[in-house]
C-alpha cells in the first residue's frame, strides 16, 4: 500500500517497471423504471459507479428529487454494495431508507422519484500492465497496483487530480510522485494545507500581495499559484476549505489567473492543481458545504487510496520496506522475525500507513538484537492498552469484567508512566548511556530527554 517515506531525498524517482497482472474488471447494467428517465438502460464497467444529478456522476438522472450525488454502487462478487451519498430525499431499497447495505443483482432502488434496477453484468478478466510502486509508494494488492497505475498515466497529463483516502494513506506522498513524473518535475512543487489558512489572510495566501496592501505588508509576496509557476499546486485536504474561499479558487481554476492583494495586475497562473481530501466531497456537496462547480474543476480525474484495513496483505512488504530505509546512521533492527511480522499483520491501523511505520521504527530503535522479535513489539501492545492478564496493567485485567475500573486519568496516567520508564530504559541502553545519541535515536530534544530520565530515576542529578 502507500509507503511512508516521509524524506524528500529519498523518494525513488521512477516507477517500478510494469508486470502483466490478470484483472477482472466488473460492471453493472441498469435500467430506470419509473421516474423522469423511465426507460433508460446501459451499463458501466467500473468499481465504483455514482447515480445522481450531477454532470460529474456515472449515471447522470434528470430526477429533480434526486441528489447531485446520491448513491454508489460497487459491484461484487456477493453482490452490489449500496452506499448513500448522505442525499436529501435518500436511497430507499424494499420500503426501508438506507445508508449502505449489500443487496443482491436484479434490485430496485428508489432515489427521489426514480426507481432503479441494477444488475452485477458478467466479470471480464483482462490482462493489464500494473506497477509494483509508483515514487515513494509500495504496495502488492490489487488496489494499489491498480492505484499506482493510474496514477502513472495520469502524471503525463495537466488534468486536475483528485487523490480521496482516509488520513495516513500517503496522499501527499502520491501527489508529490506525480508531480516528479510529470513534465513540470523540474518545477515547484508548492502546498497548501487547506485546514491552516488564516481568515484574515486567506487572499494573500492564495493570491499574494504588495508592499504596503494592508498592515504588516513590509514586503511583495507572491501567492502559492505564483509560486508554482509552471509546477504544481497541491491542496491538501480541500474538503476543509472554507466556504468563503471556494468561489475564489473556482474563479482562479477558470480564469486561470491572479492578481495580488493590492494589483489590478492579472498574472497568468500555469501550475497543475493536485488535491487531496480524506473527505467525500459529493456527500459534502449534497449538505451545501462544498461548491459543485468547483469540484468540477478540482475532479476531472480521481484516484481512491484505500485505508490500510482493506489491503493487510500490503502490510508485510510496507514493514520489510520501511526496515530497509532506516538510516545507516541509525542504530536498530534491520530485519524482522516471522511470528512478529505476523504479529504486525494481525493488527488494526487506525492511523493507516503512518501509524505502521511509526510502529515499525519504534520496534526498529529499541529492539534487543539485530531482528526483532514478538518480544520486541511490548511497548506497541503497551499503546494499544494491551495490558497483561497478569495484572501489570493498571487495573485493566481481562479476568475481571466485573472488577471497578479506575478513574479514566488515573489509568492513563499509570499507561504512560509504565510505557516511559520502559521506553526510556531500553533507549539508554540502546545507546550506552549517551545522552546526544539517546536523544537523536527517540528524536526528542536533549533537555527534555534528561527531565524525562530523571524523572523516573534513570539519569543521576549529577550527570
Amino acid at each position: 500500500m502507500a509507503q511512508f517515506d516521509e524524506s524528500e531525498d529519498q523518494m525513488p524517482t521512477v516507477a517500478s517497471a510494469p508486470t502483466p497482472a490478470r484483472t477482472t474488471a466488473r460492471g453493472l447494467s441498469f435500467e430506470v423504471i419509473a421516474g423522469p428517465d423511465g426507460g433508460a438502460r446501459g451499463s458501466i464497467r467500473s468499481e465504483k459507479i455514482v447515480a445522481g444529478r450531477s454532470v460529474a456522476a456515472d449515471l447522470r438522472l434528470t430526477d429533480g428529487t434526486a441528489s447531485s450525488f446520491h448513491v454508489e454502487l460497487s459491484p461484487t462478487p456477493e453482490g452490489i454494495f449500496v452506499r448513500d451519498l448522505e442525499s436529501l430525499n435518500g436511497t430507499v431499497f424494499h420500503g426501508a431508507r438506507l445508508r449502505s447495505a449489500l443487496v443482491p443483482s436484479g434490485s430496485t432502488l428508489q432515489l427521489g422519484a426514480t426507481l432503479l434496477r441494477v444488475d452485477l453484468d458478467t466479470p471480464v478478466e483482462a490482462q493489464t500492465e500494473q506497477l509494483a510502486s509508483f515514487g515513494a509508494l509500495v504496495g502488492d494488492s490489487p488496489a494499489m497496483r491498480e492505484a499506482f497505475s493510474l496514477l502513472a498515466r495520469l502524471a503525463g497529463t495537466h488534468l486536475s487530480l483528485l487523490i480521496e483516502g482516509p488520513t495516513g494513506t500517503g496522499k501527499e506522498l502520491a501527489a508529490r510522485a506525480v508531480h516528479e513524473h510529470s513534465a513540470q518535475a523540474g518545477a515547484p512543487f508548492v502546498v497548501l494545507d487547506c485546514t491552516a489558512i488564516p481568515a484574515a489572510l486567506a487572499e494573500s495566501v492564495l493570491f499574494g500581495h504588495e508592499r504596503g496592501a494592508f498592515t504588516g505588508a513590509t514586503e511583495r509576496r507572491p501567492g502559492v499559484f505564483e509560486a508554482a509557476g509552471p509546477g504544481t499546486v497541491f491542496l491538501d485536504e480541500v474538503g476543509e476549505l472554507p466556504m468563503a474561499l471556494q468561489p475564489k479558487l473556482l474563479r482562479v481554476l477558470e480564469q486561470r489567473q491572479v492578481s495580488r492583494v493590492g494589483s489590478a495586475n492579472p498574472i497568468p497562473v500555469a501550475a497543475r492543481i493536485v488535491s487531496a481530501t480524506w473527505r467525500d466531497l459529493r456527500a459534502r456537496i449534497n449538505q451545501k458545504k462544498f461548491r459543485e462547480d468547483l469540484y468540477y474543476r478540482l475532479a476531472q480525474a480521481r484516484v481512491a487510496i484505500p485505508a490500510l484495513s482493506d489491503r493487510p496483505e500490503d502490510i508485510p512488504t510496507l514493514v520489510r520496506h520501511f526496515l530497509s530505509r532506516l538510516p545507516k546512521s541509525q542504530q536498530g533492527a534491520r530485519s524482522i522475525s516471522p511470528e512478529a511480522l505476523q504479529e504486525l499483520t494481525a493488527r488494526d491501523y487506525p492511523g493507516n500507513v503512518r501509524e505502521l511505520l511509526h510502529t515499525v521504527e519504534r520496534a526498529a530503535v529499541l529492539a534487543a538484537g539485530d531482528v526483532i522479535l514478538p518480544s520486541d513489539l511490548s511497548f506497541e501492545r503497551m499503546l494499544m492498552g494491551e495490558c497483561s492478564r497478569a495484572g501489570s496493567g493498571p487495573g485493566m485485567s481481562d479476568d475481571a469484567p466485573t472488577q471497578a475500573l479506575p478513574l479514566f486519568k488515573e489509568a492513563k496516567r499509570t499507561l504512560i508512566d509504565e510505557f516511559e520508564r520502559d521506553y526510556l530504559a531500553r533507549l539508554i541502553a540502546r545507546a550506552d548511556n549517551n545522552l546526544s545519541r539517546a536523544s537523536a535515536l527517540a528524536g526528542i530534544e536533549r533537555h527534555h530527554l534528561r527531565d524525562l530520565l530523571r524523572k523516573h530515576g534513570l539519569w543521576s542529578t549529577e550527570s
